[in-house]
């Protein structure tokens, strides 16, 4: 029987972009080559760099969350001094048990039934959830009496 050529095919360099002979003394030759060295050089450099870069945009994110949080946190303890400010003007019981409706419009005799209800609901958004409250004033419908 007779054989037949096959060819060996070619390698690819990922770092130099080329193809190479797959034999191995092609291979070697090619890796102790100053050209496929100068290529491994710049691509190790690179990656360096691009996670330098990284690190440093973490670093910076990092940062920039923890003054959002600072910011958040002495704007959330504003709002409940606010809220107990407000409590103490509108003479809710100091020990944080709740009132019903009747005691609230004794307090407030001038004030209509809903009206009434709103505050109800306004005071609990305060005491409870201070990031909504923040929300409904910087829409102005709420007007905070001192």
């Amino acid at each position: 029987m007779t054989e037949y050529w096959v060819s060996q095919g070619n390698k690819w360099c990922d770092f130099c972009k080329i193809w190479i002979q797959n034999n191995p003394t092609s291979i070697r030759n090619h890796e102790l080559g100053k050209r496929h060295r100068e290529c491994v050089d710049k691509k190790l450099t690179d990656m360096r760099e691009k996670s330098a870069a990284k690190d440093k945009e973490l670093k910076k994110n990092e940062k920039l969350l923890q003054q959002i949080e600072a910011k958040a946190t002495r704007s959330y303890q504003k709002d409940i001094a606010t809220a107990q400010q407000v409590a103490k003007a509108n003479g809710a019981p100091e020990d944080g048990t709740a009132e019903n409706h009747h005691q609230r419009a004794k307090r407030f005799p001038l004030l209509s039934h809903s009206q009434v209800g709103c505050l109800t609901v306004l005071q609990a958004i305060i005491t409870t959830r201070p990031m909504v409250c923040t929300m409904i004033q910087s829409l102005g419908s709420i007007t905070v009496i001192q």
